[in-house]
């Protein structure tokens, strides 16, 4: 793996760890509350997007393309099938960009992207995510877990 992936990986595997701490540590009443959005309306429909855009940027890598992915997440019964899930899609990803010279490239529908501008989508959507989270947390009364308060340094 290239150095600059490395960085990234290691990145976005800090974010992954605070979305874990949310699906871990909310109870599944505050994971299923209803949120004021029209698409994933509830933390827990927010995060099993967040693992399923992981799998098809993954996807996208091999195939290079984004074109064809399946973007429809499938319904995950417990936190627990979701967790382990997570941890196989985090191999995966591990895997193929162990396997990258950084030559590798992915068409975003006819925007041709290299493969750090890709990885660089996928830390920005994981992100983005958190602080949607956060954010509703916050605005519901919903108790951010410690340990994302310490790791992300927030203030209350």
């Amino acid at each position: 793996m290239i150095t600059s992936i490395k960085g990234q990986l290691a990145d976005w595997k800090y974010a992954r760890a605070n979305t874990l701490r949310f699906l871990n540590q909310l109870s599944d009443e505050e994971l299923k509350k209803p949120l004021p959005r029209e698409t994933f309306t509830t933390i827990y429909e927010q995060i099993i997007e967040m693992a399923w855009v992981q799998r098809c940027f993954v996807k996208a890598i091999s195939a290079k393309t984004l074109e064809g992915m399946d973007w429809e997440a499938p319904t995950y019964a417990t936190k627990d099938e979701l967790i382990k899930q997570m941890a196989q899609f985090d191999i995966d990803m591990t895997r193929v960009l162990d396997e990258c010279d950084g030559t590798e490239y992915v068409d975003w529908f006819g925007n041709i992207k290299s493969l750090n501008e890709h990885i660089s989508s996928l830390q920005s959507h994981e992100m983005m995510h958190l602080g949607q989270i956060i954010a509703f947390c916050h605005a519901l009364g919903i108790c951010i877990p410690p340990e994302v308060t310490r790791a992300m340094h927030l203030t209350s």
